[in-house]
């Protein structure tokens, strides 16, 4: 018998809206944290969202390739309603946080 896998949806919009960005970046890592934990898969929506500072990746996608790694994030993490823009960074975020 086949075990379902949880996806949740993080809204990166309503964490980087309310707080400063390396703040904002803890709290989106606490988030992934969660729900990694239970075993479950991240999908973090960026729509709204207008930029993607290096201080608010360092404390969330930096935080979480530091503890999990690369593989598990590229397995467990996606991103919806991502522009081409926001995937460029992220891709080049990463590429440039495990060399």
């Amino acid at each position: 018998m086949y075990q379902t896998i949880p996806i949740m949806t993080i809204y990166c919009r309503d964490i980087l809206g309310a707080k400063p960005y390396p703040d904002a970046g803890t709290d989106l890592f606490n988030r992934m944290d969660g729900i990694i934990a239970e075993g479950g898969n991240v999908v973090i929506d960026l729509s709204d969202v207008v930029s993607l500072p290096y201080v608010f990746l360092n404390t969330s996608i930096g935080k979480f390739i530091d503890v999990y790694g690369i593989p598990l994030l590229k397995q467990r993490v996606s991103f919806a309603k991502i522009s081409r823009a926001q995937a460029e960074r992220i891709t080049e975020y990463i590429q440039r946080y495990g060399a």
